[in-house]
């Protein structure tokens, strides 16, 4: 696979310049990772070999993890909430969950920096541009979609009243209190009522 090698390349210039990084590559010293894309053929495993990490087609026959989903699904597992393909069922993991989270931490500790590695193609002023519009961009993005979704969270409560409004939550919170307080009144003349007719309590 042509893109394995500057892959590899970019992951190992992380790890040499992140003492994070190659604390955890220690850590994982002959352990493998096997990748599986559903559906499909493809197989790849990573496995730290010299405090380095290697990337080997295929999968051998006993990695210690194997993760197995749709490709989306698997760079999930490097995102902020790496539990949720997992919990949807869209990424099966067999064998050590721990060498899976070993591994995830190392490539989040080895990213590289994005801005440094053009700089190594254009030339820092061109590197920096591209990165300045690129954190821009990514701004943007994020702003954009807090917008829509306020947008549509008021669209569902006041156009297609999908959703309570804050006003309508207190209002049933409130009548859920004033029913729970009646049922115990209620409850509590019962009781006595049953204690009267049995000539257990008293007679007012």
């Amino acid at each position: 696979m042509l893109l394995l090698e500057p892959l590899r390349a970019l992951v190992n210039r992380g790890i040499c310049s992140s003492s994070t990084a190659a604390g955890l590559a220690l850590g994982l010293e002959g352990r493998s990772l096997s990748l599986a894309i559903s559906g499909t053929p493809l197989r790849l495993t990573l496995v730290v070999r010299d405090g380095l990490l290697d990337l080997d087609p295929g999968m051998p026959d006993t990695p210690d993890t194997l993760v197995e989903g749709p490709p989306l699904s698997l760079l999930g597992l490097l995102g902020s909430d790496p539990q949720a393909p997992l919990r949807a069922g869209y990424v099966r993991l067999a064998g050590s969950t721990e060498v899976a989270d070993r591994y995830r931490e190392l490539l989040a500790a080895a990213a590289p920096d994005l801005e440094e590695e053009l700089s190594r193609l254009v030339g820092d002023p061109a590197a920096h541009q591209a990165g300045r519009l690129a954190r821009g961009g990514v701004r943007w993005a994020r702003d954009a979609a807090g917008s829509l979704a306020r947008s549509l969270g008021e669209y569902l409560r006041e156009e297609r009243r999908s959703l309570p409004t804050p006003a309508e939550i207190e209002e049933w919170i409130t009548a859920v209190d004033t029913l729970r307080s009646d049922v115990e009144r209620a409850d509590a003349r019962l009781a006595r009522l049953v204690r009267r007719q049995s000539g257990t309590g008293p007679s007012a």
